[in-house]
């Protein structure tokens, strides 16, 4: 098997992740905000060993769509010569598809 061995966020994954959480934070609930994170975490575990299991971009070679929720998706690409997953960005799908580029 071969297991990723080491996961990178770009600056826009994390500043999109941080503008979720901020999001929660203001019009939900603590609990919200808690399984937003742990939903995260969760898939980043299964993505280790199963890095392939998510739909691929249409756009983009190696770049997969992971769905976290129905209103959040995780675009990821992975490198499998160097087993590794780059977080790209958390995009909701109800946002202008013209902007995004994946």
């Amino acid at each position: 098997m071969n297991e990723i061995t080491s996961i990178q966020w770009t600056d826009k994954a994390k500043f999109t992740f941080n503008n979720i959480i901020l999001y929660l934070q203001k019009e939900w609930t603590e609990k919200e905000v808690f399984k937003f994170i742990s939903r995260t975490n969760e898939v980043l575990d299964t993505l280790k060993r199963y890095p392939e299991m998510c739909r691929s971009s249409q756009r983009r070679k190696n770049v997969r769509i992971a769905i976290l929720d129905k209103h959040t998706q995780m675009i990821y690409h992975f490198k499998s010569r160097k087993r590794q997953l780059e977080i790209l960005l958390f995009w909701n799908p109800k946002q202008n598809p013209d902007k995004f580029k994946y």
